[in-house]
């Protein structure tokens, strides 16, 4: 695998990331947590937790078109010295 694929990879693990994560804090955020642990009140995630999942995510989303673009220049570059 060369650089470029791996950068379109990197881009869409940018972009999936977020999901997963916000995905798994909804859902812990709705387990019972009674006792010395809480009051089984669900805690929903704030601006702070959510501005790095932002990042990630605003981050894959600016880099897939540069890496797709990159991936082909590359192919054609390949191909031309070839021929």
């Amino acid at each position: 695998m060369n650089k470029f694929v791996f950068y379109i990879v990197a881009s869409v693990i940018c972009i999936l990331t977020p999901f997963l994560g916000l995905l798994y804090g909804l859902w812990d955020s709705h387990q019972p947590k009674i006792g010395p642990v809480g009051d089984g009140k669900a805690i929903y995630p704030t601006l702070p937790q959510l501005i790095p999942l932002i990042c990630c995510f605003l981050t894959g989303v600016l880099n897939l078109p540069i890496a797709i673009m990159r991936y082909r220049q590359n192919k054609k570059t390949q191909e031309d010295n070839n021929n």
